[in-house]
């Protein structure tokens, strides 16, 4: 293992999974670096068990997203690869997702989304003239 290697912010690198949690998927990778790649960095669409796509020995690709070069911890993501690199961008969102949110009426908030931002816009404006 080369000690003396440097990984920087958007690198794309291979880590061995170590660890796997409800949360995300913890890493090994060469230079002695560890890493965390959360749920919401492994796919657009919802992913409701880790587990269905990674196991514990698992070699994955990644993309480095923060570096800490003082504990060598790395916070990656798989949703910032390049398409042909990511295999795991083809998750779907499950079933009982897609029909829940196809079930809720977004009427009232399409009509008041207008009216929303505008206001938001003119509290900003009031803002940075008090600055």
């Amino acid at each position: 293992m080369n000690f003396n290697l440097k990984i920087e912010e958007k690198d794309i690198i291979e880590g061995i999974v170590t660890s796997i949690k409800k949360y995300g998927v913890f890493f090994s990778f060469e230079g002695g670096y560890a890493g965390l790649l959360h749920i919401s960095e492994i796919s657009s669409n919802f992913v409701n068990n880790i587990e269905k796509y990674f196991h514990l020995g698992d070699s994955v690709t990644v993309y480095v997203k923060e570096v800490d070069q003082e504990t060598k911890f790395l916070k990656v993501s798989l949703k910032l690869l390049p398409d042909e690199l990511n295999p795991y961008n083809k998750i779907l969102p499950s079933k009982r997702i897609t029909s829940y949110l196809r079930d809720i009426d977004f009427s009232k908030l399409e009509k008041a989304l207008p009216k929303m931002i505008k206001e938001e816009l003119e509290r900003e404006k009031k803002d940075e003239f008090k600055s």
